[in-house]
């Protein structure tokens, strides 16, 4: 179903229902939270309301992806496009910037943004999501530095050992500034955690050297006797 709006009084339940589904599935995971009780959060007695609106939980996640979509693409966009323009293909600290530096400026702006990205990254950990499923919910210029990035560090070691990396580094990164996002919204934590921007540029040195580590001769090994090459 499709997402559907009536007028302002319509516009203005949809907003509602969105501002819940963000603070209610920030807190317990996308799949933490009953539709009923974003419902019911959002105010709403009528038991109908989210599913007319969205038509249910994927309709509601992708409309929190549009909703805070446009910035971060473009700032995705602007980022991998001075990587792009600066004729360096392999540069790799560039490609991770791309990936690394929007997130992190995103949860300095305030609570929803912060909310987005822990929905984000909730749902980029789901097992149940293809490939194909997680692509839809990445920018491009994000997918395009993913690519750039495997296709460096298989110069190096096999592509699957690569892409492998790039996973993990990239959902380490997302979880690091998930977990951020969550002290922003804490005041009375006990913690004294750095700059949020320190964080970002130490995340990204961090990131950089889990991409470019010397594969291990144990590894290599054990990558020869699975995959049939070194």
């Amino acid at each position: 179903m499709s997402e559907r709006s009536s007028g302002p009084r319509g516009a203005g339940t949809r907003e509602r229902i969105l501002d819940a589904a963000e603070r209610l599935m920030a807190e317990r995971g996308v799949a933490g939270v009953s539709l009923n009780e974003i419902n019911t959060a959002a105010g709403q007695r009528n038991t109908a309301a989210l599913h007319y609106h969205f038509g249910g939980r994927d309709g509601l996640l992708r409309a929190i992806m549009r909703r805070h979509g446009p910035w971060l693409r473009a700032r995705h966009d602007e980022l991998y496009a001075r990587v792009a323009g600066s004729g360096g293909p392999g540069d790799v600290r560039g490609l991770v910037e791309v990936i690394v530096l929007p997130v992190a400026e995103y949860i300095g702006m305030g609570s929803s943004q912060r909310w987005a990205i822990r929905v984000w990254t909730s749902a980029l950990a789901h097992p149940h999501l293809a490939i194909e499923e997680v692509e839809s919910l990445v920018d491009l210029s994000l997918t395009r530095a993913g690519r750039d990035l495997v296709k460096i560090m298989a110069e190096g070691m096999p592509r699957e050992l690569a892409v492998e990396r790039l996973v993990v580094a990239s959902q380490s990164a997302l979880h690091v500034l998930a977990d951020r996002a969550i002290l922003e919204d804490a005041p009375e934590s006990r913690r004294s955690p750095l700059p949020l921007s320190l964080v970002a540029r130490n995340l990204v040195d961090m990131t950089v050297s889990a991409l470019t580590a010397p594969v291990g001769a144990a590894t290599r090994e054990e990558a020869a006797r699975i995959l049939g090459r070194s």
